[in-house]
């Protein structure tokens, strides 16, 4: 190995990548083809050969795992005989999310076990990959957690495989459209997946909301924005949501008419135009004494009897 690691040596110090290639292709044509060759050949150009050819060769097996039909485990192989417990780790969860050669509930178990083993890499490395780990720890509870969902409804729509936790509660809370028997013990499994994995209360309101206005659950929403004498994301998403979906004037107002704040007339202005209720925009504007909204609602609207009053107003 002395005079393949010294011709190495010579090529990374003539910067030459393709004489480093040929170095180590060389080094590998003259070792035995069985097991032992292949631990000879790995050791070797990690233990003796420059760094510039252990860089190329841990390159090389990184984009040949990251490939779909690539094999991962030599690149993890390298990274751990280099003491890279972090690259190693991710190597394998990176690899286990581009397995798509099983259908089903075997993929997704196959999943689950690479990534395991990714948990167990980033253990050994200790304090450097205690957030990878957590990551990664994380991510096996969701999938565990969406095959139980699954299972539970019966259904593929609920907790749909690789989907975040986002979209895992969204998925849960459009189901209530479908079964609306189990609405109860869907808004708590989604209220559970939340607390279990700290979504933040604010996001987790305008998953609700887009969750409900997605899928048609109107009396839902506004009896989850009712639940509150004032939501935590005020009742901006609500009206947006339901201007979003062609809902009628009364549904509308049933929000932008709880935006009473001072801060809140801009948008209440704003909204009534989004969804063209113009008389109510005229009122807002002249109420807010604002001679360009009313201008603006005057060259926005079609409404004859809306424009002469705008022009009184003017």
């Amino acid at each position: 190995i002395g005079a393949y690691a010294d011709a190495a040596a010579v090529a990374a110090k003539a910067r030459d990548s393709n004489l480093i290639y040929t170095t180590i292709c060389a080094y590998e044509g003259g070792l035995p083809n069985n097991e032992e060759g292949k631990s000879l050949y790995f050791s070797g150009i990690i233990n003796k050969f420059p760094t510039e050819a252990v860089n190329m060769f841990t390159s090389y097996y990184c984009r040949l795992g990251t490939l779909a039909v690539g094999d991962a485990n030599p690149a993890v192989n390298i990274f751990l005989r280099r003491q890279k417990h972090t690259e190693a780790g991710l190597m394998i969860a990176k690899k286990a999310l581009l397995v798509e050669s099983m259908e089903g509930n075997k993929r997704e178990k196959q999943k689950i076990e690479m990534l395991k083993d990714a948990s167990k890499i980033f253990d050994v490395g200790g304090k450097d990959c205690a957030f990878q780990k957590a990551c990664v720890d994380e991510q096996i509870q969701l999938m565990a957690e969406q095959e139980q969902l699954r299972l539970a409804y019966g259904s593929n729509e609920v907790a749909p495989p690789s989907s975040s936790v986002t979209s895992t509660i969204m998925s849960i809370l459009k189901h209530g459209a479908v079964d609306q028997r189990s609405a109860h013990k869907l808004n708590a499994d989604a209220e559970r997946i939340a607390k279990k994995f700290k979504v933040p209360e604010k996001r987790l309101w305008h998953v609700k909301v887009r969750a409900f206005s997605e899928s048609g659950q109107w009396a839902v929403m506004r009896n989850f924005c009712d639940s509150r004498a004032k939501p935590p994301i005020g009742m901006k998403p609500f009206a947006l949501a339901a201007i979003k979906g062609k809902q009628g004037e009364a549904e509308i107002m049933h929000y932008v008419g709880r935006m009473q704040d001072k801060t809140d007339a801009d948008d209440r202005y704003d909204l009534l135009c989004e969804a063209g209720l113009w008389k109510k925009a005229l009122e807002e504007a002249v109420k807010q004494g604002d001679g360009r909204k009313i201008a603006n609602v005057r060259s926005l609207c079609n409404n004859p009897d809306v424009q002469r009053l705008c022009d009184k107003y003017i």
